[in-house]
C-alpha cells in the first residue's frame, strides 16, 4: 500500500454518508501562489504554498504531499469533507464523535507511547482540534530504526449554519527519532489555520 494511503487511513474521515460534495480544484501544475479552494458545503482553505508540493485528488479528499526525504520524514496535509449521518448538537457529542473515529490504533503492538488530545476550540465551538502521536514500530520506511515518531494533527469542524456539513483538515508527519519536525509542523499549522467558513452554494 502506498505510504500516503497508509498514513491517510489514520487521519482520514471515513465517517461521512451521502453523495460527496464537489470541490473547485486549484490550477494544475501547482504554481507557487495557489488560490483558495472553495467547496459547495461552505468550507474553504488555502493550499500549501511554494514549489515543493504535489497534489492528489480523491472523491471528497484533497491531499498535498511535500517533497521531503522519505527516509527521514514523509509529510502531508489534506482536507476531507462530506455530510454527517446526523447532526452533532452539543460540544460533548462533537468531541465524542471525533474521538470515536480518530482514536483507533488496532490490535497488536505496532503503536506504542500513544498520546491523544481532543478539545473544542475556544474561538469556534463547532470545531474540535485533535492531536495524535505514537511510535510506529512497523512503518515501512523505518529502515534501521526501531520506530518512527508519528504525529497527526487536525481540525474537525461542522459548519456553523449546517451541522451536518463537516470538514476535516489535517497534517501528518512520520519521522526518524533524530529528526526535528518543527518546520514541517509550522507549515502544517499554517494550513490548519487557513480553514474558513463560506456560505454554502
Amino acid at each position: 500500500m502506498p505510504l500516503i494511503t497508509r498514513i491517510a487511513a489514520v487521519v482520514g474521515l471515513a465517517l461521512l454518508s451521502g453523495p460527496p460534495a464537489s470541490v473547485a480544484a486549484p490550477d494544475a501544475g501547482l504554481p507557487n501562489d495557489r488560490q483558495r479552494v472553495v467547496s459547495t458545503l461552505g468550507f474553504s482553505f488555502l493550499p500549501p504554498q511554494g514549489p515543493s508540493w504535489s497534489e492528489q485528488f480523491e472523491t471528497h479528499q484533497i491531499t498535498y504531499l511535500k517533497q521531503t526525504d522519505p527516509s527521514l520524514a514523509p509529510f502531508y496535509t489534506g482536507a476531507v469533507e462530506g455530510r454527517l449521518r446526523s447532526s452533532l448538537t452539543t460540544k460533548d457529542e462533537l468531541v465524542a464523535f471525533v474521538r470515536s473515529k480518530k482514536d483507533q490504533w488496532g490490535d497488536g503492538d505496532r503503536y506504542s507511547s500513544i498520546s491523544t488530545s481532543f478539545q473544542v476550540e475556544e474561538k469556534n465551538d463547532s470545531c474540535v482540534r485533535y492531536r495524535l502521536s505514537a511510535h510506529d514500530r512497523d512503518a515501512k520506511n523505518k529502515g534501521k530504526h526501531e520506530f518512527l515518531a508519528m504525529q497527526a494533527v487536525g481540525r474537525f469542524c461542522t459548519h456553523p449554519q449546517d451541522k451536518r456539513a463537516a470538514v476535516d483538515v489535517f497534517y501528518s508527519v512520520r519521522h526518524v527519532p533524530s529528526f526535528d519536525p518543527k518546520d514541517l509542523i509550522s507549515e502544517g499549522e499554517t494550513f490548519l489555520q487557513g480553514l474558513e467558513f463560506e456560505k454554502a452554494r
